[in-house]
């Protein structure tokens, strides 16, 4: 009995480390291009100058 819980013990370790992809690409990324982060919602993403605000002090108080 002690045999058999170690081999479904290993057993479920496998199947989860594959799921995680430790032995390679996880399955759920099979057949998926992985994009270039330049590629990634370029457009998104908008900057604007940087404004310091804090509470209480007027922005010449430096």
């Amino acid at each position: 009995m002690r045999f058999l819980f170690i081999v479904v013990l290993l057993a479920n370790v496998a199947v989860l480390g594959f799921g995680q992809g430790f032995f390679g690409p996880p399955p759920s990324e099979r057949g998926r291009e992985p994009r270039m982060l330049s590629e990634r919602n370029q457009h998104a993403i908008q900057l604007g100058a940087p404004e310091s605000k804090v509470s209480g002090q007027s922005p010449s108080a430096s």
